[in-house]
């Protein structure tokens, strides 16, 4: 490469990095930590009728979770009890490829993953995960997904998501406890 070609990518690079956006990541930990209460608000509604009568308890317990360029941070997990079954259901992280965000709910017999996607979606495909606002006057808009909770359904030869509701919920339980 010539010294004329060198400063003419170091020109371009300089260019690129002024115009590129600068990702709020407080704010990014911030929204992914709203979507954790949010999953945890559905469970402790499901799980209240038999709070109430005494036959399921849960507790929180803290975790640190550290991603690259969020940092180290402070969530929860939850412990479940219930039939003589312990229960873990907690944060993986958001920084990860193809989804928003994941919880892990992990039992004597197995885990299930529970992911962000968009709403719409029922399969992984090819998607594009933008950190920060969607780019201004781009002749090509990127359509923002409508994060929502999935539970991941695995078997021997495709994954597909379901939606998070309480009868999935209540499947996805049982598998990990082989009920």
């Amino acid at each position: 490469m010539s010294r004329k070609a060198f400063e003419e990518f170091l020109t371009s690079h300089e260019k690129n990095s002024q115009e590129a956006e600068v990702v709020d990541w407080d704010q990014q930990r911030d929204e992914w930590l709203a979507f954790i209460d949010q999953f945890y608000h559905s469970l402790e509604e499901w799980f209240q009728p038999y709070k109430d009568k005494g036959s399921l308890d849960y507790q929180y317990a803290p975790v640190q979770l550290t991603e690259d360029s969020i940092g180290a941070y402070q969530t929860k997990k939850m412990l479940v009890q219930f039939a003589q079954q312990n229960l873990q259901i907690t944060p993986i992280g958001t920084m990860l490829i193809a989804t928003k965000g994941r919880i892990d709910m992990e039992g004597a017999r197995g885990r299930v993953q529970f992911i962000l996607a968009d709403r719409n979606s029922s399969r992984p495909s090819n998607i594009s995960v933008t950190i920060g606002s969607p780019p201004v006057n781009n002749s090509n808009p990127v359509n923002q997904p409508d994060w929502t909770w999935k539970v991941v359904l695995k078997d021997a030869s495709r994954i597909t998501f379901a939606d998070f509701n309480v009868d999935n919920f209540f499947d996805a339980l049982l598998e990990v406890v082989n009920a």
